[in-house]
């Protein structure tokens, strides 16, 4: 397929100079022919839709294009299409001479609509250009004639020339205008390929020396190759001990120890020991180390190092690295998954990459990273997304707009619509505020209040002089502003220390089961509430009763 896309394209581009070079005869060539070029279209199953060609067509010779059959004596048009991607088109003109080129076409039938229509172009206007030669090269002779009779007439006719003054030379005359040029024939692409007849199978040593000769351009059931195997097209079974080379398309097994190369879509199974290499897939391909494809991939892809593909549906398993245009189903690699857009699941034991959108599942155990992401990005390091439509799990998070929650020790976003819950959670919607305040438990405390959304979390600590000790706290709760005034029911957790033995076993750890009611006065919001203490770690002297608690103070910004 690689080699019919490269010859389709240079013959797009010498048919398109072609068209430019018979850019002022063409509309000519059309306003002088008023009657419609009757057209035969035979597209079969390819893709091409018959009014899209007729039009192109019509476009391009600039003059009525019908779909009807062909007059006597009359220029026609036809276009027959085969099902290996090439279509072959004729141009009968009105003496009974008929032009013939085949050309490959592009999967893409607006594109290859163009292609017939510039090489219908191409065949017509070779009728033109010759009888525009022919015509000037009729004319010269004449304009020469008259020019020299012309010239005795003016010669005589002139009363002013003195009778011994030497006569004047004549003029030459100018020569004719040169005969344009026929433009060259269009290069054709690769001839259809040959059915092999029963039992078509080939035998390869390196090639070109095979069974058959010629062997890439015909169609095998079966190919066996010591060294290297070179065949047009594959149904059935192609093995080679070292390199197996399709040109086409495989609809069967294709197995090679070192190198499988498929210039089609491959049907079924494509293997190798190291590389196998393709243009599309619907079935299976597996390698040792490395899977390339430039085309959609339905089914499984697998390598033990690397697979880079494009329109992904199905499965790609890789060792170390997967890389895919697009990808819908599943993605596991060991070390690295990237997909420009995708959707269902991405794993990887190290990093996971959607360099654009992506819907489902990514898990890694270092990093994921994703432009647009809905869905849920778990990880024991960072997440990283422009915009997520989910949840965020992991011990960084860190995210343009959330729009769901994010669960992590430190989280960071532009704006959360949700909320996020961590040590660290901070917001361009939400706040960072310090925070000071007395209790019953502990006279002096410290601590950093965060609020985003509908939960808060707070890291402190206190101190007691009397008792000689100090504490630190880790706390969260919801946050209800109704107003100006706002209610906190939380949860928070202390440990005690003394500060003679600050590395001693001998602490207190508490549960408070706070509610603390404040008001906002925008740059400090004073509040006060009660709770609960209980005693879950505490040395023998100190009693395991739970005890009430009173606290009040004011939290700035």
């Amino acid at each position: 397929m690689r080699v019919r896309t490269l010859a389709a394209g240079l013959l797009f581009a010498l048919l398109s100079v072609a068209r430019s070079a018979h850019a002022q005869s063409a509309p000519a060539a059309a306003t002088a022919t008023s009657t419609a070029l009757p057209l035969r279209l035979e597209l079969g199953n390819s893709k091409l839709d018959a009014e899209a060609v007729r039009k192109a067509i019509e476009l391009e010779l600039k003059r009525p294009v019908t779909l009807a059959p062909a007059a006597a004596n009359a220029p026609s048009l036809s276009v027959v299409a085969s099902t290996n991607h090439t279509v072959t088109v004729s141009y009968s003109t009105s003496t009974g001479e008929v032009r013939t080129r085949s050309i490959g076409i592009p999967d893409d039938s607006a594109r290859g609509a163009e292609v017939i229509a510039l090489l219908s172009g191409n065949l017509s206007r070779d009728e033109a250009a010759e009888l525009l030669a022919d015509l000037a090269a009729k004319s010269a002779p004449a304009e020469a004639t008259n020019a020299d009779s012309a010239e005795p007439t003016a010669a005589t006719s002139s009363p002013e020339a003195p009778p011994d003054a030497p006569p004047k030379p004549n003029p030459a005359p100018p020569p004719p205008p040169p005969a344009k040029a026929a433009p060259p024939p269009a290069k054709t692409s690769a001839p259809p390929l040959i059915q092999t007849p029963f039992p078509a199978v080939n035998l390869s040593l390196w090639a070109p020396l095979a069974l058959y000769p010629h062997a890439e351009r015909q169609i095998f059931s079966g190919e066996l190759g010591l060294v290297y195997s070179h065949v047009g097209e594959l149904r059935g079974i192609g093995l080679n001990v070292f390199v197996l080379r399709t040109e086409r398309d495989v609809h069967g097994v294709t197995l090679a120890t070192i190198y499988d190369d498929t210039g089609g879509t491959v049907f079924g199974v494509s293997g190798s020991g190291i590389v196998s290499r393709r243009q599309g897939l619907h079935g299976i391909e597996l390698s040792g180390i490395m899977n390339l494809g430039s085309g959609e991939t339905r089914g499984v892809s697998a390598a033990g190092l690397l697979n880079l593909g494009r329109d992904v549906e199905g499965l790609q398993v890789a060792g170390l690295m997967n890389r895919a245009g697009a990808l819908q189903g599943v993605q596991a690699a060991g070390l690295l998954n990237h997909a420009q857009n995708g959707a269902s699941l991405q794993v990887a034991g190290l990093i996971n990459n959607s360099a654009n959108e992506f819907e489902g599942l990514q898990v890694a155990g270092l990093l994921n990273r994703a432009t647009a992401f809905t869905g849920a990005q778990a990880t024991g390091g960072v997440n990283i997304a422009n915009s997520i439509s989910g949840v965020q799990v992991g011990v960084v998070n860190v995210a343009g707009e959330v729009d769901g929650a994010q669960l992590g020790v430190v989280n960071v976003a532009k704006h959360v619509k949700g909320t996020s819950v961590g040590l660290v959670s901070i917001a361009g919607n939400g706040r960072v505020q310090p925070v000071l305040w007395a209790s019953t438990a502990q006279l002096f405390n410290a601590a950093l209040k965060f609020t985003v959304g509908p939960v808060y979390t707070q890291l402190g600590g206190g101190y007691d002089r009397a008792d000689r000790s100090y504490s630190f706290e880790l706390g969260i709760g919801a946050h209800f502003p109704i107003g100006p005034i706002f209610v906190e029911p939380g949860v928070h957790y202390s440990e005690v220390r003394r500060t003679a033995q600050p590395y001693s076993s001998q602490q207190t750890e508490y549960l408070h089961y706070r509610v603390a009611a404040g008001v906002d006065l925008g740059r400090i919001a004073p509040f006060g509430g009660v709770g609960i203490m209980q005693p879950f770690a505490h040395p023998d002297d100190v009693s395991g009763a739970v005890k009430a608690e009173a606290f009040g103070g004011v939290a700035f910004f």
